[in-house]
């Protein structure tokens, strides 16, 4: 074994250039999974004219050539179909690996941090595409493998320096594909698994007899710190060192049809690697249909390794319970299916001189097991079976040929029974997050409870303040959106932010984090979070001085954007729980404070003097025409006066114009948009905006909106005529 540990990806000096960059459009998953239950279904009746064009060539009915050739290419063609429809659905539910793997970069920079460890970050590998279920399952198992990287396998800079390593630790995420696998793998440059702790410990846990700990291989012993509440840390910290975690890394892997490769070496690092298959998250799979008793089965045919007939005389016997068989010269232990799974075996009137056996393997063995016949391959949909049912053995439900019901083995299981042991249910983070500790940027995508309007008294959380809703309730598909577009836009932002750490001249990607923290604003006033709209323009303040290059690009003003950003996923998955959120986080308050009282007092001048009247754009000019003239839109002219508020009068402004839109679209304002924006507004506004409301309704909206939330002492909506 090298002394770098770390898992490179093959070197693919062939392989096809990148094609150029193509149009795309937002898809719902929902929508795609359902595409993919209807490819199921035109696999299933495929098969049933495949079905149908072999028996009606074997019967004895009379059928005329043409015919029978007919049908023969019906099935041929129909099942060529159903094959590039399923592929093409999963080339569509595949996304780059790059968007989980940016989440890590502030996850590393705040463990760093609270350890007082330094940590160079690599990322290799982003763009390799993998099914979006396996990248969202893949999060939790790669940040505690992060987690323990950093607490665990990552030295102090003090001690690095002394046995002669950069103070620096090098902690590197790799994804790549090979051979029909997708490999993702967390490296480090540390201390590496340490063997003699590792067999003390599983002695002095009751894992292991002191002579078996002694006995096991180098690849066993590695493989015992995934066995739950097994951890050699001294003392438990608030990232890791609980026994909790490893183990759900391997059942979550593992539910993916994948497997953990350890590779490690003391005083030069380790490497976790997932090795999982590309098409891990496909209901739909090639499988060999047997039959035992009465009984169909399909077994996947990764798990196949042969199908042969035996002779009764080459079963092997021990202790008169025990059977193998010789299979290329290895001996393989012989069950019957129909025993493993009900305890009643298959008679032995079923067989007579020759016993049908078919080889299966897996990752935890190899065995044989008796069945009745073998029927035929057959490309299938996986039913999984209700999480209230638990069938040992038996993975799901499929529908076999000619509309029957069939049942899809589980070889990893049937393995495992064969030897009596037992494997524990597939176990998720969710289950486990009241003991293992979750990152502070994870996001919580459940449906939103019901929201109430902003200004009435929410139920206040336990030692919380009342839950502050939007002016609006969001309906779900909204609510999607929302979520969605704010999750992408902070992703986005922390990775140019940390690009900006890097190059801190950068005024383009200070420009671009501007308009991303924009956006995110916009979003939030639209929804009516008015009270997060308001803390993300008090950052965009800072973001302007660093534009107008009135403040340095240092590290204190990388540090306050990071966590701003973390405050505001936090925020998400508040609101996506139904609870309100303010921001508390005094040092980022304090520091939005001190920069705030370093700014300008007084507004910027104004260079135009103000009419009060609109001067549209000529893009303004040509929206304004082809509203006027548009069937069932009205124009409207507005104006709304301001009272006093606790927040800045361009604030409001800003956010009464951003109610509107959510009227129709918005075509010019007085003062103009841009002067808002600038801190320029005034306590008297004027909109022009096309609806298809009526003017009953968009004074019904001024009156139960604007007027009650947002302090507007008069307003008037006049259709342009």
């Amino acid at each position: 074994m090298s002394g770098n540990v770390a898992v490179q990806p093959p070197d693919n000096k062939d392989a096809a250039p990148r094609p150029p960059e193509l149009d795309r459009m937002a898809v719902k998953i929902s929508h795609l999974d359902r595409l993919l239950g209807l490819t199921g279904e035109i696999i299933i009746s495929a098969s049933n004219i495949s079905i149908l064009q072999r028996h009606l060539s074997t019967s004895s009915v009379n059928i005329d050539k043409n015919s029978l050739e007919m049908i023969k290419n019906v099935a041929m063609t129909t099942n060529r179909i159903s094959s590039d429809l399923h592929h093409l659905v999963m080339d569509i539910r595949m996304v780059p690996i790059k968007e989980t793997f940016l989440r890590f970069r502030r996850l590393v920079r705040d463990l760093a941090k609270k350890r007082g460890r330094q940590v160079d970050f690599e990322i290799v590998g982003e763009d390799t595409l993998v099914d979006k279920t396996v990248a969202e399952k893949l999060y939790e198992p790669l940040a505690h493998q992060i987690r323990n990287a950093v607490d665990h396998g990552l030295e102090d800079p003090l001690e690095r320096k002394h046995v002669g390593k950069s103070p620096t630790g090098q902690l590197t995420l790799t994804a790549y594909k090979k051979e029909g696998f997708t490999y993702v793998s967390v490296s480090d440059d540390g201390h590496g698994l340490n063997e003699s702790r590792i067999r003390q410990v599983a002695v002095e846990k009751g894992f292991l007899p002191p002579a078996a700990a002694q006995a096991i291989s180098e690849a066993e012993c590695w493989n015992l710190i995934m066995l739950p509440g097994f951890s050699t840390a001294t003392e438990a910290t608030e990232i890791s060192g609980r026994g909790v975690g490893m183990d759900v890394v391997k059942s979550t892997v593992e539910s993916l049809g994948g497997e953990v490769i350890i590779d490690t070496k003391r005083g030069y690092g380790t490497s976790f690697t997932y090795k999982i298959p590309q098409l891990s998250a496909v209901n739909i799979t090639d499988a060999l249909i047997i039959r035992s008793g009465e009984s169909y089965y399909a077994v996947p045919i990764g798990n196949v390794v042969a199908t042969q007939s035996f002779s009764l005389k080459d079963i092997n016997t021990t202790m008169e319970s025990t059977e193998s068989i010789i299979y290329l010269g290895t001996i393989v232990p012989l069950y019957d299916l129909r025993g493993l799974l009900t305890g009643a075996p298959l008679s032995d009137d079923e067989f007579k001189d020759y016993l049908p056996v078919i080889i299966i393997d897996s990752k935890n063995g190899r065995i044989a097991l008796k069945v009745s016949e073998f029927i035929r391959p057959q490309k299938l949909v996986l039913i999984p079976l209700p999480e209230i049912f638990s069938v040992r053995g038996v993975a799901g439900t499929t529908i076999l040929g000619g509309n029957q019901l069939g049942m899809v083995l589980d070889p990893f299981d049937l393995i495992a029974m064969s030897s009596g042991r037992t494997v524990d249910s597939e176990v998720g983070f969710q289950k486990s997050a009241q003991v293992m500790e979750v990152d502070e940027d994870g996001f919580d995508f459940q449906a939103p409870s019901s929201a109430t309007a902003e200004g009435e008294k929410a139920p206040s959380e336990p030692g919380g303040p009342p839950a502050a809703r939007p002016a609006e309730a969001m309906d779900e598909a909204m609510a999607e959106e929302f979520f969605v577009e704010i999750q992408n836009i902070l992703n986005e932002a922390s990775e140019e932010i940390f690009q900006l750490e890097k190059d801190p001249e950068n005024i383009r990607r200070v420009n671009t984090i501007f308009r991303y923290f924009h956006s995110i604003k916009g979003n939030f006033i639209m929804t009516g979070f008015t009270n997060l709209g308001t803390f993300v323009h008090e950052v965009e303040t800072v973001l302007d001085q660093m534009r107008e290059k009135e403040l340095k690009v240092d590290k204190e003003v990388i540090d306050l954007l990071l966590d701003t950003v973390k405050n505001l996923e936090k925020g998400i998955v508040e609101i996506r729980a139904g609870r309100g959120y303010e921001v508390r986080d005094p040092e980022l308050l304090a520091e939005l404070a001190r920069y705030k009282r370093t700014e300008h007092k007084e507004k910027p001048k104004d260079d135009t003097p103000e009419d009060g009247q609109f001067h549209f754009s000529p893009l303004g000019n040509i929206l304004y025409f082809a509203k006027l003239v548009a069937k069932g839109v009205t124009v409207y002219q507005s104006m709304f006066q301001i009272g006093p508020s606790f927040q800045e009068t361009s604030v409001v402004s800003y956010l009464i114009i951003k109610r509107l839109t959510l009227l129709g679209d918005l075509i010019d304002t007085v003062p103009s948009l841009d002067k808002i924006e600038r801190g320029l507004g005034t306590d008297k506004i004027k909109v022009m905006f096309s609806s298809e409301r009526s003017l009953e309704e968009v004074n019904a909206f001024c009156e139960n909106q604007l007027k009650k939330y947002y302090h507007v002492l008069v307003y008037e909506n006049l259709p342009v005529e």
